[in-house]
């Protein structure tokens, strides 16, 4: 794992809690419900602000409330942030956002050959209904992968390989990549199409209300995040760093249906960051 110089790692912290506080303030004041979510909540329960080695925060909104966070986000963010996503940022091809200060520069090494200069940023993620049955969300998840990979290669001629990949098998998938790349801007499939598609498949199972839903993130790493809506609402108050942040309600079941026992730390050869390789503050 990359190392970060200490005081490096804390500037970024103090950004991303800035970000997250501008996030809720929107929330907060057009009662939209959202939640500090993955290893957020784990840095939450177990050292009460962020995990030691690690350096993001992530939110989850229902679609709904999701959709209107982006509207009044466009205008009410503080003038250094802004919404990196689909339809705000050229290259952009993940379907949710993040909320960026634009003042700063973070640079991923597997994100230098992106048409946009990311800077440090909080994820927000919408999530979605899930379907009733385990063979539904199977065949379910996979049209949406389909859809996902389809909006990465609309865009590049490459996506992210696994590491350690043979270098045969490795050359064969990308020149693959490159065909399907260039078969889909040749037929016009524009990562705004695709967008709208994965989204209208996304919620085929939404309903007004959200608390009778089991909730996914489709686009996050976790294949097997279905999470009951009353496990996470209503959302409590948790400490973290110097603040609170909101938390699923039941916050340990919700981090042990998804990792685990979080009381264990893990070694040192299983921690992840996104270290980058270019970065700038304020």
């Amino acid at each position: 794992m990359p190392e970060y110089k200490e005081e490096d790692l804390k500037r970024i912290w103090k950004t991303e809690i800035e970000i997250y506080q501008a996030i809720a303030k929107i929330c907060e004041d057009h009662g939209l419900r959202y939640y500090a979510a993955y290893g957020t909540v784990i840095g939450a329960l177990r050292h009460k602000g962020f995990i030691p080695w690690d350096d993001d925060m992530d939110v989850c909104m229902p679609r709904r409330d999701y959709e209107a966070f982006l509207g009044y986000a466009e205008k009410e963010l503080p003038e250094k942030m802004g919404i990196y996503g689909i339809g705000y940022t050229k290259g952009f091809v993940m379907p949710m956002v993040k909320i960026v200060n634009k003042r700063t520069v973070f640079v991923e090494e597997s994100d230098q050959d992106k048409k946009y200069v990311c800077g440090i940023y909080v994820d927000v993620f919408p999530m979605d209904a899930a379907p009733p049955t385990e063979e539904l969300k199977r065949k379910h998840r996979k049209r949406i992968m389909r859809l996902g990979r389809a909006m990465v290669l609309a865009e590049y001629p490459h996506g992210k390989l696994p590491e350690g990949m043979n270098p045969v098998v490795k050359a064969g998938v990308s020149a693959g990549c490159a065909v399907i790349h260039a078969g889909l801007r040749i037929f016009g499939f524009t990562v705004e199409k695709l967008n709208k598609a994965f989204e209208k498949e996304a919620r085929k199972y939404e309903t007004e209300n959200v608390e009778e839903y089991e909730l996914t993130a489709y686009f996050s790493e976790w294949e097997t995040e279905y999470t009951k809506a009353e496990v996470i609402f209503p959302t409590k108050e948790m400490a973290f760093e110097d603040i609170t942040i909101k938390v699923p309600k039941e916050a340990d079941r919700y981090i042990r249906d998804m990792y685990g026992d979080w009381t264990v730390i893990p070694p040192p050869e299983k921690r992840h960051n996104h270290c980058p390789v270019k970065l700038k503050f304020e």
